[in-house]
């Protein structure tokens, strides 16, 4: 027997707050431990911060499917499955990726972020691109080594090998640079940050 209208209503609204519950609950466990993860020492040998930050994503997603997983159980009730677990679980993952990468990676790496960094700790002084550029070159690139450590990471990485003094890019190296230079291309960012040809001031003048 079919059964009447108001209780179809009533399951289906059941099923939907269950549903908001479980991808809600994967959402908040998911980036509490992935932060928290960030507060211990696990994986703190990974000196790449992105690195180190997919393995703990990687930790921060198995925790939360055993909670969710644990929940959906109890959840039976109110049409609940294993695989809605699972899907809250992958939509946790992914939410904390993004979050990741366009903040803590973000926040890192930036130039930007650097320069206003700078800019903040003299509120009442004005910049001209002149002294930007000279506070890049004497704290971004001396005091702080960034090219140093863009060299290492990329070593570690696997793109660049060194060389003698130096460094040389690697075929690994070479194949990332061309599949930037498609995503670039794609999204039309600047080209310049994934020419294959050296630019015009390192070439011999006639």
């Amino acid at each position: 027997m079919t059964r009447p209208a108001p209780a179809r209503l009533n399951g289906a609204l059941r099923w939907l707050a269950a549903q908001g519950a479980l991808h809600a609950g994967a959402i908040l466990i998911g980036f509490g431990c992935f932060v928290l993860l960030f507060r211990t020492d696990l994986a703190s040998n990974v000196t790449i911060l992105f690195y180190r930050g997919l393995i703990l994503l990687l930790v921060a997603f198995a925790v939360t499917a055993g909670a969710m997983t644990t929940l959906a159980g109890l959840g039976r009730p109110w049409g609940l499955h294993r695989r809605d677990a699972l899907g809250a679980c992958v939509l946790s993952l992914a939410l904390n990726l993004s979050v990741f990468v366009i903040l803590p990676v973000t926040i890192d790496r930036s130039i930007s972020v650097f320069l206003l960094g700078q800019m903040a700790a003299r509120p009442e002084e004005r910049f001209s691109a002149a002294r930007a550029r000279a506070l890049f070159e004497s704290v971004y690139l001396g005091e702080y080594r960034q090219i140093e450590r863009r060299l290492a990471e990329q070593t570690a990485s696997g793109n660049v090998a060194p060389s003698g003094d130096g460094y040389v890019i690697t075929p690994q190296g070479r194949a990332f640079i061309k599949f930037s230079a498609s995503v670039a291309r794609l999204f039309r960012t600047d080209p310049r940050m994934v020419e294959v040809q050296p630019p015009a001031s390192d070439k011999a003048t006639p």
